[in-house]
């Protein structure tokens, strides 16, 4: 395979990640740099050495044939436009997470790339965490039998990063939407069943933030499983990403596992070494098991995953989620289309 070129609209905190994971991989290269203002992504290409275009116009950079990926890591309310632009080019697409903060914007962008016939992937990255992987391998070998219930928990006091406008209702969203979508789509990919039914509530603390800080939500799920998330900006405390696992033959909470199927006459839980999700700073997050993985995928012609298809069901348990604790009731999912 040719080395695939690649373009960036939106050069804040995150894109320094997909700079350096598409850079790090052979078979691509970062050919142009889009934003709003030219300051930062001149300094990402002084930076890194990169021998790519600067610019402001993003609709150029969509035209050039030596671009063949799009990575759309501007604010989470800008993502829309460029996504669909970028599906009409014929551009396979990279998109931050969340993918938008609407039920409207998701759809609108699930028609463009489904007439485009391109590849996506949605950022959710913790895909590539060793911990979350080793969930899923578990899962996959039956290690606990029947799962009747799951839960993720995202706690970050995020209002202090970097990203601050995270906290406004225009770009941020709500608590699910800005960051607890990780823990969503965790929660989705360890149940393995389609949800159904979401019940939430909220809670606003004082903080600068535009929006309830802490959201719990419980998920029925169409096997009968339970699934419940908690997204929490308020609470003092280091960033933690809790996991639980709860089955008839076995449990697992975050890094700690319970499976006598394993480990016959098990008395207490083992502890698996491994590489936690214990940073909310972009740097330590495995961008580049994502980058590699979407290009395997367009080198295989193989479906990615997350892609927007699958993403868009975490965005509707995050839509219901909210849209339960403001009505104060069961939100099914089938009331949002």
């Amino acid at each position: 395979m040719d080395r695939l070129g690649v373009g960036i609209i939106g050069c804040g905190w995150v894109s320094e990640e997909y700079v350096k994971a598409f850079q790090k991989d052979s078979r691509s290269e970062v050919r142009a740099l889009v934003s709003r203002s030219l300051e930062k992504p001149a300094a990402l290409r002084r930076r890194h050495a990169l021998n790519c275009s600067v610019s402001r116009d993003y609709e150029s950079m969509l035209q050039r044939d030596d671009v063949d990926i799009v990575v759309v890591s501007t604010p989470h309310d800008l993502h829309t436009p460029y996504v669909v632009a970028a599906a009409e080019a014929g551009k396979h697409i990279l998109i931050e997470k969340p993918v938008a903060l609407s039920k409207e914007d998701v759809d609108c962008q699930r028609a463009a790339v489904s007439k485009a016939g391109v590849k996506t992937i949605v950022s959710f990255v913790l895909h590539w965490n060793p911990l979350l992987q080793t969930v899923d391998r578990l899962l996959e070998e039956d290690v606990f039998g029947h799962v009747f219930m799951v839960e993720v928990d995202y706690l970050h006091r995020i209002w202090t990063s970097p990203d601050r406008w995270l906290g406004t209702c225009e770009q941020g969203g709500s608590s699910m939407l800005a960051a607890g979508c990780h823990a969503v789509d965790a929660l989705l990919w360890f149940a393995r069943s389609r949800p159904m039914e979401v019940m939430a509530y909220q809670v606003k603390t004082e903080n600068p933030l535009a929006y309830p800080g802490t959201c719990s939500a419980l998920v029925r799920f169409e096997d009968g499983k339970i699934g419940r998330t908690l997204s929490c900006f308020d609470a003092r405390m280091p960033y933690v990403f809790p996991i639980g696992v709860y089955g008839t033959e076995g449990s697992l909470r975050s890094n700690r596992l319970y499976a006598p199927k394993l480990f016959p006459g098990q008395t207490d839980f083992v502890t698996i070494p491994t590489i936690m999700p214990d940073s909310g700073d972009v740097a330590h997050h495995p961008f580049q098991g994502e980058a590699t993985h979407f290009l395997d995928c367009i080198e295989r012609d193989e479906r990615p995953c997350p892609d927007l298809e699958h993403a868009a069901v975490t965005m509707d348990v995050c839509f219901a989620a909210d849209r339960s604790a403001r009505e104060h009731r069961p939100i099914c999912l089938s009331e949002l289309s």
